[in-house]
């Protein structure tokens, strides 16, 4: 069966703009000083010819392989188009266009030109800039290697640590976009000290938020803005209750995506009627949420990661180690910590104690255990005597019950509880005591 008249015509079209995307554009592109007159062109040339290309098109007319060749091929001239962009971007802004048309800033020209968001334009601006000193990343982005969303992830991350270039390219060679996404975010999580680490942390709390608004259809919508841990918990307890709502409904052979069971169970979590805490079967029963995190045991011993480690929550992306050393109060983590490649030590730990461990301790320690202090009631059962960032678990031998006047004293004033021969060791914080107080209130009930 000889071909259509109209695939004839697009190869014929298609053909010549091949061999201008792989020869003409980036030999352009990679020389910007060329005849600038030959330059707008060659350009003007193919934008005209694709125009009419588009517009003389039947995709209904072409069989599947060749729709999926002429794809391949338009993703091509995406890539070089998005390339061009951004490699005249910052000497289109350093000129004075923008002012001439009335624009507050290059950013509100660059986005009525691209008809896109400001926040497109912006970040079209910055990938511009951080390509300076990218120059591996800029040779591929010139060759249409790298498409806008990939040259973004890896100007951000690779500014951070330069030396990580050629491994973020690797990355986004060989992975998908979320594969790249996700080890970019791991470089520059290793790229921060940790007090940058700190401070990022804290900034990321700072701008919580939770959003929502309806669709023009009526849909409600939300987006929030959440710490990783955090984010962690609530992932952890949507999958339990979408799990369980997935497995009921395959007993009914009733099949919808994973993505309508999350929703559900974000709706009955946040209303209080979970389905899988009405079951009567005590196994599908959600416990607490529990958020697993994988940690290089180097990077938990010194508090903060570097380069080719990792401390990151599965679905999430990375978390501070200094969060994962400090814990909350209300959750379990389960951390997986990593000698190498390899899981060397899987521990459950929280601040929250064992049943059976919380037993034992009440037994044993029926009152605040500082010497002199009898206090029975309001007791703080979460007193380490080695600190918990140290030690990271709750057994019963590094447990003890305190008042909280006691407990209080050692969480902000630095006094300290000591196990000694026979007892606990009731010991005045480094340099002395710097306050008055009278004697504890004692419980003579």
């Amino acid at each position: 069966m000889p071909p259509s008249p109209d695939l004839v015509h697009l190869a014929c079209h298609i053909i010549p703009i091949y061999l201008l995307i792989n020869y003409v554009i980036p030999g352009v592109l990679i020389h910007p000083h060329a005849t600038l007159s030959s330059v707008i062109t060659v350009l003007e040339n193919v934008r005209r010819d694709v125009t009419r290309l588009l517009a003389e098109a039947d995709p209904d007319r072409v069989t599947t392989a060749k729709a999926a060749e002429l794809m391949t091929l338009f993703a091509e001239i995406e890539r070089l188009g998005a390339a061009g962009k951004v490699l005249y971007t910052r000497r289109a802004a350093e000129g004075v266009a923008w002012r001439d048309e009335g624009h507050r800033s290059a950013a509100s020209w660059m986005a009525e030109k691209t008809q896109t968001g400001m926040g497109e334009a912006m970040a079209v601006l910055e990938t511009a800039e951080a390509l300076k000193s990218l120059p591996e990343t800029t040779e591929a982005l010139r060759r249409g290697e790298l498409s806008g969303p990939q040259v973004k992830v890896i100007t951000h991350a690779a500014q951070s640590d330069p030396s990580t270039e050629k491994e973020l390219l690797q990355a986004a060679a060989t992975r998908s976009f979320k594969g790249l996404t996700a080890r970019a975010a791991e470089v520059r999580a290793a790229s921060r000290s940790a007090q940058e680490e700190h401070d990022h942390a804290r900034a990321i709390q700072r701008s919580r938020y939770l959003r929502t608004w309806a669709d023009p259809d009526g849909a409600f919508r939300l987006d929030a803005r959440l710490a990783p841990l955090d984010g962690g918990r609530l992932l952890s307890a949507l999958r339990d209750e979408a799990d369980f709502r997935f497995h009921e409904a395959r007993k009914s052979a009733d099949h919808e995506p994973p993505a309508a069971y999350l929703a559900d169970a974000l709706v009955a979590l946040v209303a209080g009627e979970p389905a899988a805490a009405a079951s009567k079967d005590s196994k599908h029963r959600p416990a607490r949420a529990t958020v697993s995190i994988r940690v290089d045991a180097q990077a938990l011993r010194r508090g903060h990661v570097t380069r080719g480690e990792i401390c990151h929550i599965p679905g999430v992306g990375p978390v501070p180690v200094a969060e994962v050393r400090r814990q909350l109060s209300d959750a379990w983590l389960k951390i997986l910590v990593v000698d190498g490649v390899e899981v060397s030590t899987v521990c459950h730990v929280g601040r929250t104690v064992p049943a059976h461990v919380q037993s034992a301790l009440e037994e044993r320690d029926p009152t605040c255990v500082v010497p002199t202090c009898e206090v029975g009631h309001g007791l703080q059962n979460h007193h380490w005597d080695v600190d918990f960032v140290d030690c990271k678990t709750s057994t019963l031998d590094n447990l003890a019950r305190v008042c909280r006047w006691h407990h209080d004293l050692i969480t902000y004033e630095k006094w300290e509880l000591r196990p000694g021969p026979g007892g606990w060791e009731w010991r005045e914080p480094p340099g002395g005591c710097t306050f008055e107080t009278d004697p504890p209130w004692r419980d003579t009930g």
